[in-house]
């Protein structure tokens, strides 16, 4: 399966940056009426929304997911792709997608799984998705009530019956669930995250460094300026140096950065992970 998904994600990657689709051998800027795929989402012109229903019918939630993804990461690896849980609203599936100017979303709630017993349309397992293109949304979550196909609702149940055990996994379509996690930030402290020419703005994480004072002692100011010369001089971050700091504890606080797609829509502020 890994050497399937590799050998796939290869011709993904060749034939994109050749500006052609690779499940249809068409550039990725075309359309045509008749024809659906999954780069029609790119939004080609002639793309309307009324076109959408056609290309969720032949492909499915996991792989209409997977293809963006991809295509995200092409632009950036993970921090196109918020699918963190901290920063969902409880929901089954719940993930926003960014490239470029386009910005795409998967919703499915507890209910929408279930289907709306009140709504004739949406009896049925679904989900919602939404897309927008420069910050106008084209796509609205509650335009189209997506129905699972036969074989994503046997895997789904599979999910739900062992959820430790069996999780949907997107081979080179990771997102931040996938890289910020409690087993990583180690890493993201003491990776050397900081390095020069680094763009605050595009940061895949943030990391914020509370130093606290040994009961009865101070913390003079000589020691946390030559801390952060020597963070400048390795190239490396303050948080990876800051156990150096004579009679003090510290807490590194890692969370999402500014580079990081905010999902959409989301709940609360961004949560943060020691």
């Amino acid at each position: 399966m890994q050497e399937h998904s590799a050998a796939e994600h290869a011709t993904f990657r060749a034939k994109f940056a050749d500006g052609i689709c690779y499940l249809c051998d068409a550039p990725v800027t075309s359309y045509t009426k008749g024809q659906p795929c999954a780069h029609w989402l790119l939004n080609p012109k002639g793309f309307t929304k009324g076109d959408f229903p056609a290309v969720t019918k032949r492909y499915g939630f996991f792989q209409l997911e997977s293809f963006l993804r991809w295509i995200a990461n092409t632009a950036s690896f993970a921090r196109n792709i918020n699918d963190l849980k901290d920063e969902g609203t409880g929901k089954l599936f719940e993930s926003t997608i960014r490239y470029n100017d386009l910005e795409w979303g998967f919703s499915c709630a507890e209910s929408d799984y279930m289907g709306h017993t009140t709504t004739q349309h949406a009896r049925h397992a679904h989900y919602h998705f939404q897309m927008r293109v420069r910050g106008y949304t084209i796509i609205k979550y509650n335009d189209f009530h997506i129905p699972f196909k036969d074989s994503e609702i046997h895997q789904i149940e599979a999910m739900r019956a062992a959820p430790n055990l069996i999780k949907h996994r997107y081979p080179f379509g990771e997102g931040m669930e996938d890289v910020l996690t409690d087993e990583t930030v180690d890493h993201i402290v003491n990776g050397g995250l900081a390095g020069e020419g680094v763009n605050e703005d595009e940061a895949p994480f943030k990391l914020d460094t509370l130093v606290v004072a040994d009961e009865g002692t101070t913390m003079r100011g000589e020691d946390i300026y030559n801390l952060i010369q020597e963070a400048r001089a390795k190239n490396v971050t303050i948080a990876s140096l800051i156990h150096k700091l004579p009679n003090s504890s510290a807490r590194v606080v890692v969370s999402p950065g500014p580079g990081v797609v905010e999902q959409a829509p989301r709940s609360g502020g961004r949560k943060k992970r020691d």
